[in-house]
């Protein structure tokens, strides 16, 4: 309990301090979401989150592709690409290299997961998972 708000203490601090590097730097978005996919996007995350709290394998799983889609839905408002993998190659520069790494490394466990029989992802690897196409998602 005490960790948990000590975690998000800490995330607010970590997002704070993204924001005011990017107003420092000068690292811009181009454009702004719609209205209708940020509130498409506000929707999942309220869905995801909820599913997080259970720890339920394909509770986590369902998570992790929403997630995903999640992502993706907000990388069609911003680029061209037939699939999600081609959204992610022409966005990298809207991202910082390490959130770019995080949402590969997202995206990667949930392709593994649908497509690879047999690829059970432990409850750590799908937080985590999840966690990154989150970061992708913010930034």
């Amino acid at each position: 309990m005490i960790f948990d708000l000590i975690g998000k203490i800490l995330k607010a601090l970590f997002d704070l301090f993204v924001m005011l590097f990017k107003l420092l730097f000068g690292i811009k978005q181009t454009k702004t979401i719609s209205l209708e996919t940020r509130n498409l996007i506000e929707g999942e995350w309220v869905t995801i989150n909820s599913e997080l709290k259970n720890h339920s394998p394909a509770v986590l799983k369902h998570a992790l592709i929403k997630a995903d889609k999640s992502l993706d839905n907000l990388l069609k408002e911003f680029v061209n690409g037939n699939t999600m993998g081609e959204r992610m190659i022409a966005a990298k520069e809207k991202f910082t290299p390490a959130t770019y790494s995080a949402i590969w490394s997202g995206h990667k466990v949930r392709n593994s997961m649908v497509h690879d029989s047999g690829f059970e992802p432990s409850y750590v690897v799908l937080t985590k998972a999840i966690e990154d196409l989150r970061r992708g998602v913010r930034e």
